[in-house]
């Protein structure tokens, strides 16, 4: 894997002198960059040899920036953060961001050896060119959304590390109940850290207190007040939704998602699927498919494929504007009985 020769040279300071790292999980992105740093321009000149540039970039002065000597230094470190010119052009404007990429390719295939030119990206076209040549003369890097039983894992180790122990189930908990990463995990922790004081052992209690719910959870919640029929409660929690300014079309996502994982974990467990294997299929933690496959045991087989069916039905009338989007979640509210 790229990740793994990314750590060989850190280890070993043996750096190339391209890099490209792209993917949503900014939490490792800075966390590779400040080790790379580190190694390359750490010491007292590190600010005058490195150069960050943000936004659409002018290959002249990117090339400039990558030709200038370090300063009392054998290295430098060049940033290039969220140019977008790795992704495909627009067809109004292919032929000046060809001639752009073109300039760009000449670029990468001549980094000084002084030089370690990286790009931070979130997307990019695997497609292009200029990836290619990227891949032939330095490395490309993905930062994808770690997976949940990784990201417990990472929970527990980052409680362990300051003296504190946290149970898989709640770690699973923090994990749930966070949308964006490891970034917002980790803040989550650092709150609980914070509010535990001199107590060793983190409880529900501190958890429900503490951390932050989020749309996966309160989804959560939904689903059981159904479950229970309890449609004031459901309603209540869709308002507290509203409230909190969550977006209806991601909550009728996020509805659809959960009734889905319902009827996939009910169809693996009739077929002999144990919860691990569950789990690995519909990409959740156990203790997530533990909870998953108790909810799903409150609905009937065919009713969940009606509230999945209905679910896509309902998404392409917000779409083509048949209906709108707060009309759609109600109507499959209320269609789940």
């Amino acid at each position: 894997m790229s990740l793994d020769i990314l750590k060989e040279h850190i280890k070993s300071n043996k750096f190339k002198n391209l890099y490209l790292f792209y993917g949503h999980e900014e939490y490792l992105k800075k966390l590779y960059l400040e080790s790379i740093e580190n190694k390359i321009i750490g010491g007292n000149m590190r600010d005058m040899n490195k150069i960050v540039m943000e936004g659409k970039v002018d290959i002249g002065k990117l090339a400039d920036n990558c030709e200038t000597v370090p300063l009392f230094s054998e290295r430098k470190l060049v940033l290039v953060k969220n140019s977008g010119i790795f992704k495909a052009s627009k067809k109004s404007d292919s032929e000046k961001t060809d001639g752009k990429k073109d300039n760009l390719a000449m670029l990468i295939q001549s980094v000084p050896s002084y030089t370690c030119l990286i790009f931070i990206e979130e997307e990019i076209d695997k497609r292009l060119k200029v990836i290619d040549i990227i891949k032939k003369n330095g490395l490309i890097v993905e930062f994808a959304f770690q997976k949940p039983p990784e990201l417990v894992k990472w929970v527990i180790k980052l409680f362990r590390a300051k003296n504190k122990n946290i149970s898989n189930e709640l770690a699973s908990v923090i994990v749930n109940n966070c949308d964006q990463g490891m970034v917002e995990i980790h803040n989550e922790v650092e709150k609980l850290i914070l509010f535990l004081g001199n107590k060793e052992t983190v409880s529900p209690q501190d958890v429900e207190k503490v951390c932050t719910k989020s749309i996966k959870s309160r989804i959560f919640d939904l689903t059981d007040a159904i479950a229970a029929k309890d449609r004031t409660k459901a309603y209540i929690i869709l308002e507290e939704m509203v409230v909190l300014k969550e977006p209806m079309p991601k909550i009728l996502y996020m509805i659809a998602r959960q009734f889905n994982q319902l009827l996939s974990i009910k169809l693996l467990t009739q077929v002999g699927a144990n919860i691990n294997d569950a789990a690995a299929k519909i990409g959740v933690s156990p203790y997530i498919a533990g909870k998953i496959m108790k909810q799903s045991k409150e609905f009937e087989l065919n009713l969940l494929k009606k509230v999945v069916e209905e679910s896509l039905e309902l998404d392409v009338a917000v779409k083509t504007g048949r209906i709108n989007d707060r009309v759609a979640v109600e109507m499959l509210l209320a269609g789940i009985n």
